[in-house]
Order: structure tokens, then sequence, then C-alpha cells
């Protein structure tokens, strides 16, 4: 999504733009997302006194891969951003401020990392996701196995050996 500064600077009310963005190869560098749908973005974009301040909504859909139990599911994924941008060297040197080289600003790479830090670390499918049995991987949420899945911390399975009196 580009938009062009003289005609933010022309405009008398905020410039307002909706477009859906591809983005391709998310879902090679995240690996539990199996499809992402294009992002439906609508900006807002103004300028005051050499700063150009966009505020922008976004929404998407994406299927997932279930962290825990490996079964498909989907999520609607949201979020809005504002970042102000400059064509002005002298005002660029602030971290917060974006610099603009030319009269066209990319708004792609912000889109891009937005939809990044929406999506889940591990996804679950639901929160009381049981998950795959580690013994014999049966879906524990579908149906129930009879394996021992108790875990013993290796450095104190000697003690499991010392034979208590009971009382």
């Amino acid at each position: 999504m580009r938009l062009y500064l003289p005609e933010i600077v022309r405009a008398v009310e905020p410039l307002v733009r909706e477009e859906s963005i591809e983005l391709k190869g998310v879902e090679k560098e995240v690996p539990q997302l199996v499809r992402l749908d294009p992002v439906r973005v609508r900006v807002e974009a103004s300028e005051e006194s050499g700063l150009f301040h966009v505020h922008a909504e976004q929404r998407t859909h994406a299927t997932f891969t279930c962290s825990r139990c490996l079964s498909p599911f989907e999520k609607d994924l949201s979020g809005e951003w504002t970042q102000e941008f400059t064509d002005r060297a002298d005002r660029a040197d602030q971290d917060e401020i974006g610099f603009v080289e030319g009269d066209t600003l990319d708004l792609t790479p912000y889109i891009r990392e937005a939809v990044l830090l929406e999506l889940p670390y591990a996804p679950v499918c639901r929160e009381d996701c049981k998950g795959l049995c580690p013994v014999c991987g049966v879906d524990r949420n579908r149906e129930s196995c009879s394996c021992n899945t108790e875990r013993i911390d290796p450095r104190l399975a000697v003690l499991k050996e010392l034979q208590f009196p009971e009382n």
C-alpha cells in the first residue's frame, strides 16, 4: 500500500484509503501458520507541520495448526497502529518518526509487522485443548488412552527405589 505525500498535503480532510494487501511468504516464516488471507487495511493520513500522521486499522483471517493437538483451526486477527513520518532529514533523527525518501510512502512493511505481532506464539485451537498423548500419540480431545504419562525428574528417580515404612 502506497500513499502519495503531495496528495496528503493537499487534502483538507484526512486522506482515507482502503485496500487488501497480500503478504506473501509469511506462512514460511511462522511455523504453525498454514494460510493467511489478504489483509484488509483502512488508513487515515494527514499532514501537520511537516509530519505525516498515519493511523491504520487492519484485519485478516488465518488458519493455524494447534501447537498441542496438531489440528487445523481458524482465527480472525485484527489490530491498529499509528506512525508518524517525515520527508525532512533534520526531523528524522527521532526514533519514533520514520523517514520517507521521495514522494511516496510505502506502508507494506508496517502492515506486515503489525500482522506478525498479532500472530500467537504458540497457537491453540481452544484453551482447554488436551493435546496429544506423548506415549501413543492419540488426540486426547477425541479419545482417551490408558498410557502412563507420569513424569519423574530423572535426578530424583533414584528416590523411588527407597523403601519407606507405611504407617
